[in-house]
């Protein structure tokens, strides 16, 4: 029996004891949970009122920054809890947790204090001043929007007023502490809303709409340097500024607008005009002078385009003015053109017709800017070739065949510029080679022109633009090509390949980057056996062969080709042309047949009768050959050295 007792009665002095040291403390197992703050579930059980006030103060700041949304009709605006006024009741919260019973007053409860826990939550008080209030409210002010007038898919339209929101918060304020005591989340409360109609009527401003597009529906005509084009009704009203100034509508132009639209309508004229001047001076591009580059338009265009809509005046006449934008020596570095990168050059006899060609067609094309990507054409670069632009009649090569006309001899500059743009890495869509073998040029690098057809062409595959210098001499021509090396070019091939009686050549080269890319391509010469003769071994169609010896017959040299090919003009005197496969066309020069006049008293064989020989009449037609060396209306240069046909 002494066992048990002795157990009652530690047990009694242990409660004894500890209830006594824990009159001013929290009950043990009490714990501080509040859902209005995330993750919060403190033990405070055995606490002293200081203890715990730390540990409500520190919620209470961490409540702070809780954000708070008050919803008006139209939209949500966020807050935090500081700035609404809504605070933890610190001293309340204290107060109810300290006044909390603990069981522990009597043995039984004491013990089962133990095994078991309480609870307690946080207080919230709302306490907003005034001026708190009146920026919640400005903040959740919203001013009515007008209807307003907008430019939409080129035509002015009406958008239609919203009207705006006052708020109050006088009942939001008590559903965001109601919020916070049950935790909601989110803390959100709905404001009282007073609508504000929009001050402007959408009558008066769909009046001013229709009025702005009537008054643009026409366009305008605009004239800049005797170029003339419409501005489109949509453009137009594009550069209207409308606005409202006391319940009154006017309008102005967007200067800014006007003039970026202008410069691109007219972006021929101002190309033209900007183009810069530039010179070769040993071997280094120079920008002559620093040019202003000329844009449409002048600061007129501004005043006059708004008072062609206040007194619809159907047209403009603008000049042009000079840009910003100066063009000096870094336009050149700019786009790469520094440096030379091919030249080629070749000679001719002085003071020949064909010489006077060649000067002028370098002097048209001298100064030409190729841009990376761009494809440059002579024809399209020069235009056709007639007295009026400066040249003369000279030799040339039609169906193989030496003859003359207006720009004869260009073709030697265009081999020259095929060259030099072939040694500078310039690729070619577009050319075609002499049908003659001309001794001066690299063999298989030579091109001929013609209006229309053929055409030079060269493409510029490099990231820098591309300049062409020709200069000449008394005595030769070269071009000189201008920009930033971008590959080594290397000459790597050339070889012949038999087509029938014509030789097909090759020339091969090779263009090295500096990343150690390597690509070879080819460019191709067909040249005809001699004058006059295509590849099936046969007079061209221009001409015709010669019987010299009247027995009807081709006279064939030691090559199985014509020994002669005469124009069908020069087949005259002894000599007449014959339709030998009487299809109408004449075929061969041959002796003509006996006249009475030469052999009087002598009479042919009746008409109709075996051996009668009747010469058709000549049809000197000047039909271009359909052989693969030429292409119908073709015009080769003629060698300066063969400027008299033998």
């Amino acid at each position: 029996m002494v066992a048990p007792v002795a157990l009652l009665a530690i047990w009694l002095i242990s409660w004894l004891v500890d209830s006594t040291s824990n009159d001013d403390k929290t009950p043990r197992g009490l714990k501080l949970e509040s859902p209005a703050i995330a993750d919060v579930s403190i033990d405070i059980g055995g606490l002293s009122e200081d203890d715990v006030t730390d540990v409500v103060v520190e919620l209470a700041e961490r409540f702070q920054q809780t954000p708070a949304y008050i919803a008006t009709a139209t939209r949500v605006v966020a807050f935090t809890a500081e700035e609404i006024g809504l605070a933890v009741d610190v001293e309340g919260t204290v107060a109810a947790i300290m006044a909390i019973d603990s069981d522990a007053s009597n043995p039984i409860g004491w013990t089962a204090s133990f095994f078991e826990s309480s609870q307690s939550e946080l207080l919230f008080e709302v306490s907003t001043s005034d001026s708190q209030i009146a920026r919640l409210e400005a903040a959740l002010h919203q001013p009515p929007v007008d209807p307003a007038i907008v430019l939409e898919n080129g035509t002015f339209q009406v958008t239609p007023g919203i009207p705006g929101e006052v708020a109050s918060l006088s009942s939001a304020l008590p559903q965001l502490l109601e919020a916070a005591g049950r935790g909601a989340d989110p803390l959100k409360a709905e404001a009282d809303v007073r609508l504000i109609s929009p001050e402007v009527s959408e009558t008066a401003i769909a009046a001013t709409a229709d009025w702005i597009n009537q008054r643009t529906a026409q366009g305008l005509l605009v004239t800049v340097d005797e170029i003339t084009k419409r501005v489109q009704p949509a453009q137009l009203r594009s550069w209207v500024i409308l606005y409202n100034d006391n319940n009154e509508w006017s309008y102005n132009i967007d200067r800014q607008k006007l003039e970026d639209d202008l410069a691109e309508l007219f972006i021929e004229v101002a190309t033209v005009a900007s183009e810069p001047v530039l010179t070769v001076i040993d071997d280094t591009p120079v920008l002559v002078s620093e040019v202003p580059a000329l844009i449409c338009c002048d600061e007129s265009a501004y005043r006059q385009v708004l008072e062609a809509l206040k007194t619809q005046l159907p047209s403009v006449e603008l000049e042009l003015r000079e840009s910003d934008k100066i063009n000096d020596q870094s336009w050149l570095v700019e786009r790469g053109i520094v440096e030379l990168t091919g030249r080629f050059t070749t000679n001719y006899t002085p003071d020949q017709d064909r010489v006077s060609n060649i000067h002028r067609i370098a002097e048209l094309i001298q100064g030409a800017v190729v841009y990376p990507g761009e494809t440059f054409s002579v024809n399209e670069y020069v235009g056709e070739r007639t007295e009026e632009k400066g040249f003369v009649d000279a030799g040339v090569i039609y169906d193989g065949v030496y003859s003359t006309d207006v720009g004869g001899g260009i073709s030697q500059f265009i081999t020259t510029l095929f060259t030099a743009a072939f040694n500078a890495g310039m690729e070619f869509p577009e050319y075609q080679a002499h049908s003659i073998d001309i001794e001066r040029y690299r063999e298989g690098v030579d091109a001929t022109i013609s209006w229309p057809k053929p055409d030079f062409k060269f493409r510029n595959p490099n990231p820098y633009a591309v300049l062409l210098w020709p200069t000449v001499t008394e005595e030769s021509v070269t071009v000189s090509v201008y920009s930033t090396a971008y590959a080594e070019v290397e000459w790597t091939n050339r070889y012949d390949t038999p087509r029938r009686y014509c030789t097909l050549r090759t020339t091969e080269r090779s263009r090295t980057y500096s990343d150690g890319t390597v690509l070879r391509d080819s460019v191709t010469a067909l040249y005809q056996p001699r004058e006059g003769i295509n590849c099936d071994g046969v007079c061209t169609s221009s001409v015709l062969p010669m019987d010299a010896d009247g027995d009807g017959e081709v006279e064939y040299d030691a090559d199985g080709l014509p020994e002669q090919c005469v124009d069908p003009e020069d087949c005259t005197d002894t000599h007449a042309p014959a339709n030998v496969d009487e299809d109408n066309g004449a075929d061969l020069c041959t002796i003509a047949p006996p006249t009475e006049e030469d052999e009087p008293g002598e009479t042919g064989p009746e008409e109709g009768e075996p051996g009668e020989t009747t010469p058709d009449e000549p049809t000197p037609e000047a039909t271009p050959a359909d052989g693969p060396e030429t292409t119908p209306g073709q015009t080769q240069a003629l060698d300066p050295e063969q400027g008299q046909r033998a």
